[in-house]
């Protein structure tokens, strides 16, 4: 399989056992359709099936580790997992978000990058976890990756317990199943930063901390 650089994907961190209990959980948790972009500095067709776990109006700076330690049953193997997948990839990482996804028969995908501001991309890693209990080829649902071009550098089939890290935000979308498809596509989702490496980036545009709010 060829990805492009940054872009890497994992089919073995995932005990059985742990895999089992994410599946359930994330494939019975409840769905809303929302417009994120109404909320978060995302993009304006950011609108999906959707639920937040854990989440912050501040990308950049704020944090959700206080919401994920807080999660219970059956949620916490939500935690479980971002704690395996961050010992995974190592380093002091940042997570300001954790949703699951899931996308229909014609709930299309927009082409995106999840931060807006282009200076501090080099910082940010997007983990996309394909919860889907099963999948096949014919049901679509692909995670596509472009390149500076707009031509597909990479596609990720979302097989079951697979992992998907994107480093750098590149350009990517998630697509629609297809007609044919008995079920939505589940995706847990982790959105974090490279803390060291966004501390030399914010300092270099100068970027600056949003005043604390009184409280």
């Amino acid at each position: 399989m060829q990805l492009p650089a940054g872009v890497d994907i994992h089919d073995d961190w995932f005990t059985p056992d742990l895999l089992e209990r994410l599946t359930q959980a994330s494939n019975w948790m409840p769905m809303y359709f929302l417009n994120r972009a109404s909320r978060f500095d995302t993009h304006s067709l950011d609108i999906h099936w959707y639920y937040p776990v854990a989440v912050t109006e501040e990308a950049l700076f704020g944090r959700v580790q206080d919401q994920m330690d807080a999660l219970e049953e059956p949620l916490d193997v939500l935690r479980e997992t971002w704690e395996m997948v961050a010992a995974r990839i190592g380093g002091t990482l940042g997570l300001y978000e954790c949703s699951v996804s899931a996308n229909t028969f014609g709930t299309e995908g927009n082409p995106h990058f999840d931060f807006r501001n282009r200076a501090v991309a080099p910082a940010h890693l997007t983990v996309l976890i394909y919860c889907s209990p099963q999948w096949d080829i014919t049901w679509a649902g692909e995670t596509l990756i472009f390149d500076e071009d707009g031509e597909i550098s990479g596609g990720i089939m979302p097989r079951p317990g697979r992992i998907a890290i994107l480093r750098g935000d590149p350009h990517h979308v998630g697509r629609s199943v297809s007609r044919i498809c008995p079920s939505d596509r589940r995706v847990l989702v982790f959105k974090m930063w490279d803390e060291t490496l966004l501390q030399t980036l914010v300092d270099a545009a100068n970027i600056k901390r949003p005043a604390a709010q009184p409280g």
